[in-house]
C-alpha cells in the first residue's frame, strides 16, 4: 500500500495545506529551499497541483516527506503565523506525518515514551 492510500481524506487534505504552505508560505528562503527539500520549489508546486495523483510514486513520497519534516523540525521562525498557511496544528501535522511513514501506532509510542515503558 502506497503513502497515499494510508491517507484519509482529512490526511491528505492537510499533506495538501503543507505542500501549498511550503510552496507560497515564508517557511523557507529560496536560496536554501532545493538544500533543505531536495527539491526545487517548483517541484514541489508541481506535485502540489496534482495533489494527490502524481505519476511518480516514489518521487511523491519523498517530497512529502521532506516538506513535513522541514515544517515540523526547520527553525523557520515562523510557528506562530502556522494558522495562514494551514488549518491542522503542528501536533496534527506531527501524526500525519508519521502515519504517512507508515507508523501507525505513533500515538501508543508518544504516550510509551512520556511514561517511560516500551
Amino acid at each position: 500500500m502506497s503513502a497515499v492510500e494510508r491517507m484519509s481524506t482529512e490526511d491528505l487534505q492537510i499533506i495538501k495545506e503543507c505542500l501549498d504552505a511550503a510552496v507560497s508560505g515564508p517557511f523557507f528562503d529560496d536560496w536554501e529551499f532545493g538544500t533543505l527539500m531536495g527539491f526545487t520549489r517548483d517541484d514541489i508546486a508541481a506535485i502540489a497541483e496534482a495533489w494527490p495523483s502524481f505519476t511518480e510514486s516514489d518521487v511523491q513520497e519523498d517530497a512529502v516527506n521532506g516538506v513535513l519534516s522541514n515544517l515540523l523540525g526547520y527553525p523557520h521562525g515562523y510557528r506562530r503565523r502556522w494558522h495562514e498557511y494551514c488549518s491542522a496544528t503542528l501536533e496534527e501535522i506531527t501524526r500525519v506525518h508519521a502515519r504517512w511513514r507508515g507508523e501507525d501506532d505513533v500515538n501508543r509510542r508518544e504516550q510509551n515514551n512520556a511514561d517511560g515503558s516500551s
